[in-house]
């Protein structure tokens, strides 16, 4: 068994970068999740992740998504990378998806890590139609991670944009528990961050951590974190630490 710890986290591209990025390499470097894993990532703010994360590896594939969507940090020391890949959900996001990695822990095991970031309830054609992406997008997600996770251990985060349905889809499709319910524990209101959004009318527990197999969440939390002057982002994060292999 090895206990780590994991940090979800929507960066919210470069929106007010100037006035949040001393927030978020102190967030980081506080914390010193064991993985992390950023939605909205840009190169301007990998440029300020990467020497702020310097005893982490970052996962990076041919795929654009991974210098503008999303990131996966996991530390050098901890964890050896045997694969990685990205797969396409068919979303309005070109370079959106689920973004993975299979890691070996220090005891030997396999762990397979996965995020994603599905489209946002206000997507112009959602508001035109009514009808949204996010179903879809978990049935293919679903589908894909019950192909590439195997037997392995697996962990699964991101922002989902729905508080409900794909957290649904992913637990009656592919066995996967949030961990907040896991602990017994109602899930955190996680968007928006009532300093930088004005979305105030969307109040919800959107950003996910989820385990499958042989993980037991011991602690969870949607840790408010600020400096003077400072936020992290629209989104608050979520974090777990995990007892992996249990």
């Amino acid at each position: 068994m090895q206990r780590i710890s994991l940090i979800t986290l929507n960066l919210w591209n470069t929106e007010h970068w100037q006035q949040r990025r001393n927030c978020v390499v102190s967030f980081v470097q506080t914390f010193a999740a064991d993985i992390y894993c950023f939605q909205e990532v840009r190169e301007q703010t990998l440029s300020v992740l990467d020497p702020a994360l310097g005893e982490y590896r970052r996962i990076e594939g041919p795929d654009e998504g991974w210098r503008c969507e999303n990131s996966i940090y996991v530390k050098k020391n901890l964890f050896t990378v045997l694969d990685y890949g990205r797969v396409d959900l068919q979303m309005p996001e070109l370079h959106r998806g689920v973004f993975w990695v299979r890691l070996k822990t220090a005891d030997g095991k396999a762990l397979f890590v996965a995020t994603m970031h599905l489209t946002h309830q206000l997507n112009a054609d959602e508001l035109r139609t009514g009808i949204g992406y996010r179903h879809n997008e978990a049935h293919l997600a679903a589908k894909a991670l019950n192909f590439l996770i195997g037997d392995d251990d697996a962990l699964l985060c991101g922002d989902f944009n729905d508080p409900v349905h794909p957290a649904r889809i992913f637990s009656e499709q592919a066995g996967f528990r949030d961990v907040f319910t896991t602990l017994g524990l109602c899930a955190p209101v996680t968007f928006p961050c009532p300093y930088l959004s004005s979305e105030g009318f969307l109040v919800e527990a959107i950003d996910k951590i989820m385990t499958r197999g042989n993980i037991k969440p011991v602690l969870a939390s949607s840790p408010q974190y600020t400096i003077p002057g400072e936020v992290l982002s629209d989104h608050w994060p979520v974090a777990a630490i995990l007892d992996v292999g249990c």
